[in-house]
């Protein structure tokens, strides 16, 4: 009964009040201001057009429970934005999300991207490409540029768990999705918002 009584402390102090991690107004700038329903306008290189529609926005807690020997002291949050194409260029990774996790109120979010299949993150995942956010400079066809637009290419900084035919996307930090690349050269670009 003693050594029973001995783990009772233990035990209290992995049950109790978690506190609420919350994202930073930077990672939070990742979400581009994107509004239920709000669709957006791509057109490409050869005449289409593609439209994808902002689903609503999901926010929740992890480790509600609030276990803190085996997850820690903190509700993990979790945050994502969808925008789901009116064309798919996959069947069964259909859109183009958005997620940050965030475990720590001090350590950065794990941001990950996924178009269509071709999944960016900005950790690096054992066997696969160095992930991490690399900028270029991006010129839409509207003329618009974009000096530093994140961009997730296919063997460099992005994996690609589709069917092959995203190649590339950019993501402006303002604006959201800016363009998309697809494996036979057609580009889509974002038209005027």
């Amino acid at each position: 009964m003693k050594k029973l009584l001995s783990f009772l402390p233990l035990l209290l102090t992995g049950c109790g009040d978690c506190e609420d991690v919350h994202l930073t107004p930077e990672e939070r700038a990742w979400f581009a201001d994107y509004q239920q329903g709000t669709t957006l306008t791509f057109r490409s290189n050869r005449g289409a057009t593609n439209t994808l529609t902002v689903q609503p926005r999901q926010e929740w807690y992890e480790n509600k429970p609030c276990n803190k020997l085996e997850s820690g002291p903190y509700h993990f949050i979790f945050s994502q934005v969808v925008l789901r194409p009116a064309s798919a260029y996959d069947e069964k990774h259909r859109d183009f999300v958005l997620n940050i996790r965030k475990t720590h109120p001090e350590r950065p979010g794990l941001l990950t991207f996924s178009a269509a299949g071709l999944d960016g993150t900005t950790d690096a995942l054992p066997g696969k490409p160095t992930a991490t956010l690399q900028q270029q400079v991006c010129t839409l066809s509207s003329g618009k540029t974009y000096p530093a637009a994140y961009v997730f290419r296919q063997g460099q900084n992005a994996t690609n768990y589709g069917n092959g035919r995203m190649q590339a996307f950019y993501w402006d930090k303002t604006d959201g999705l800016i363009r998309y690349e697809l494996a036979d050269g057609e580009i889509f670009d974002l038209a005027a918002r």
